[in-house]
């Protein structure tokens, strides 16, 4: 019972989607023009550049007990220099090297850094309209960094490992143009499966015998079927009628 219920039950469906199958198309193809229009033409892209230090502690120490310690405090202190990159400090000399471009407050929220797991160098990633910018304000934040910390811990010292450039037929990092396409495809299959199946079972008229017997618990004595007009027009007899009609002339009384 249960295979004859699932086989039925996907016939229904196999049967809707064929009965709505433009429908279902063309709620696919206004999605995917309606994002790739605000993919293309109303978002604006955003360009990624990213550049790495490494923070270090000065000492003349060769006693691997104490740099093993050293390396675990600087471990530790990763989420501090993180803050540090992004504060005022660091920022605002960042602002004044580009010239009161951007201020302290949207820097910070182009800013975003990161660090391997039990790795002591700190990525820059900063994210920018231009690639140009987004390089040149990761650069600048390292240096204005670099210059900052030995004033505040002067037992520490920053090394810039890599610098952020500027690539040729660089892709934007948003929007993500494939993503974007594939789920615009899931969204109009969805938002289109959801528009027929609730087209059907908001239906409430009668198409078949069966659902008469369902829905009425009446048996069925018998169906009348639709006769097409073309195999009335062609039956000898309306023919025949038609003929004569046609042929017969009018007669005036004189």
């Amino acid at each position: 019972m249960q295979n004859s219920q699932t086989v039925i039950s996907i016939f229904d469906i196999l049967k809707i989607i064929k009965k709505n199958i433009w429908i279902i198309l063309a709620i696919v193809i206004v999605t995917f023009v309606a994002v790739f229009t605000i993919t293309n033409f109303i978002l604006t892209p955003q360009y990624k550049a990213t550049n790495q230090i490494l923070v270090v502690q000065n000492t003349n120490k060769a006693d691997s007990n104490v740099q093993n310690s050293e390396v675990q405090a600087n471990l530790q202190m990763v989420n501090t220099y993180s803050a540090m990159i992004k504060s005022p400090l660091v920022l605002d000399k960042v602002s004044e090297k580009l010239r009161g471009q951007y201020s302290t407050n949207e820097l910070s929220k182009k800013i975003v850094t990161s660090n391997d797991q039990n790795s002591q160098v700190l990525n820059i990633q900063v994210q920018d309209e231009s690639q140009a910018m987004a390089a040149k304000i990761a650069n600048e934040t390292a240096s204005a960094f670099k210059e900052n910390l030995p004033v505040i811990m002067k037992d520490k010292s920053v090394t810039v490992m890599s610098q952020a450039k500027v690539l040729k037929n660089a892709h934007p990092v948003f929007p993500n143009k494939t993503m974007f396409y594939f789920l615009s495809l899931v969204a109009g299959l969805v938002l289109s499966g959801l528009f027929c199946f609730l087209r059907e079972i908001l239906d409430t008229t009668v198409k078949t015998e069966d659902q008469i017997m369902e829905k009425l618990g009446l048996p069925v004595l018998g169906t009348i079927s639709k006769i097409p007009d073309n195999s009335v027009k062609n039956r000898p007899k309306y023919e025949a009628m038609n003929k004569t009609h046609t042929e017969a002339k009018p007669v005036y009384e004189k």
